[in-house]
């Protein structure tokens, strides 16, 4: 449950609320959101990654002219030294320049992220200026088994959080390249080329049309170029149809290479598909994009080999991917796949006139790492329940002076009503 606070007024009459495009969670978000967390973080470990962490600010320039037209998108601020600096955009930047300056960590270095990162964009249905990123990256390797296994991980992911519906959508930088060369698209104007296609998802093949004429490509070469984007089939169909019009390319092989990979990883959800761009300047190589039928693009990267040169290290071959946190919670939600819950609390006690006595089973509960909580509120034992339920608290431990003169406790499952007289120590047992 997000909350807004737009409507509260304060006793000053200033009215407070979220800064356009962030938002506040509650228990049960949050609850939701470190389940999604764990299974991401859980997963990242299976596949050999470790955690790391960059500030939430960098010196905006080593921001600036990475991002293409999406570099309008970041957050830049002078700070009281005169300084500019932006709010971390990604979470790519950061490894890379932890990398451009330490170029003797060990490889291949593989690394996950997970933290907010800040856009100013137009807010909108998973779409906010505030938001977590969470990311992979093996770096220091040119094989394509490193591409092959960041698909594997991005898989695996998706299975455990519970998605019946995802595709992992790839293709290579350097064969939109090749098919740019075969139909003489000058060079000076291939970037502008992959900007265009890249909104082909947002505004359609007409849509596409008309920003490449913006950008000053000739017609015949858009028209060829667009109706091989939409060549469609089996990856195999789509592989054979395209060899047959350009011949076997650099790019073509690799998307070859790494299709071979993906079947020895046995995965089930790779589409070759030409019409995956991605948007960003830096990718170099192969490139995905996952997306579910239901819940549209949820997870996006690619190979940068020359990132780590351009901010002043040696040159190093790196890849990963980008998690869309915020619409994978929003999917998550939507379709039920993960339980909502508003709390960990296993037990709440209700003490009858017996504080301190509850108090010392309350202490022994929690030494033996039981999430319990207890009245602090002085209620009344009808109120206490209602509050239990309204938590979902699975269960209730009423604790009165018949229960002490048995030295035991009263055990109350919240769902079937049903209670038991209980020791401390079978409690202990039950509840974990």
């Amino acid at each position: 449950m997000e909350t807004n606070l737009s409507n509260q007024t304060l006793k000053n009459n200033m009215k407070v609320q979220n800064p356009r495009g962030t938002r506040d969670f509650l228990p049960e978000d949050m609850i939701l959101r470190e389940k999604v967390i764990k299974i991401m973080q859980d997963t990242f470990k299976i596949f050999g990654f470790d955690p790391l962490a960059t500030p939430a600010f960098e010196y905006a320039e080593l921001l600036e002219g990475k991002y293409g037209e999406e570099e309008k998108l970041i957050y830049t601020f002078l700070d009281k030294g005169n300084r500019k600096l932006a709010l971390r955009y990604d979470m790519t930047l950061p490894l890379a320049r932890i990398l451009a300056f330490t170029p003797n960590i060990s490889k291949p270095f593989k690394r996950y992220a997970i933290g907010p990162v800040w856009r100013y964009d137009r807010p909108q249905k998973g779409r906010y200026r505030e938001f977590y990123q969470c990311d992979i990256d093996t770096i220091g390797s040119e094989s394509l088994l490193a591409d092959a296994e960041i698909l594997a991980c991005v898989e695996a992911v998706f299975n455990k959080l519970g998605f019946k519906d995802i595709k992992i959508k790839i293709n290579s930088r350097n064969l939109i390249n090749n098919i740019m060369s075969y139909i003489k698209i000058p060079k000076s104007l291939e970037i502008e080329t992959m900007r265009a296609l890249d909104k082909l998802d947002k505004i359609g093949i007409s849509g596409v049309k008309k920003e490449l004429k913006q950008r000053k490509i000739p017609d015949r070469a858009a028209k060829k170029l667009l109706n091989i984007i939409k060549l469609s089939g089996s990856n195999s169909a789509k592989l054979k149809e395209l060899e047959k019009l350009i011949g076997l390319t650099p790019g073509l092989q690799e998307i070859k290479d790494l299709l071979v990979y993906c079947k020895i990883f046995n995965l089930k959800n790779i589409v070759f598909d030409l019409s995956i761009i991605r948007g960003l300047d830096y990718y170099t190589g192969p490139i995905w994009e996952v997306q579910s039928t239901a819940s549209g693009s949820l997870a996006g990267g690619g190979r940068f080999d020359k990132l780590i040169k351009q901010l002043g290290g040696p040159e190093t071959p790196a890849t990963g991917i980008g998690f869309g946190f915020e619409r994978i919670i929003d999917a998550v939600k939507e379709n039920k796949l993960i339980k909502s819950e508003n709390t960990f609390i296993k037990a709440f006690i209700i003490p009858i006139n017996t504080l301190k006595e509850a108090s010392k089973i309350l202490s022994k509960l929690r030494q033996s790492n039981i999430p319990v909580d207890i009245d602090l509120m002085n209620r009344k034992i009808s109120k206490n329940l209602d509050y239990i339920n309204k938590k979902q608290i699975p269960y209730a431990i009423i604790l009165g002076q018949k229960e002490l003169n048995q030295k035991k406790i009263k055990l109350r499952d919240m769902k079937s009503g049903k209670e038991q007289i209980l020791t401390t120590e079978q409690v202990i047992k039950k509840l974990k």
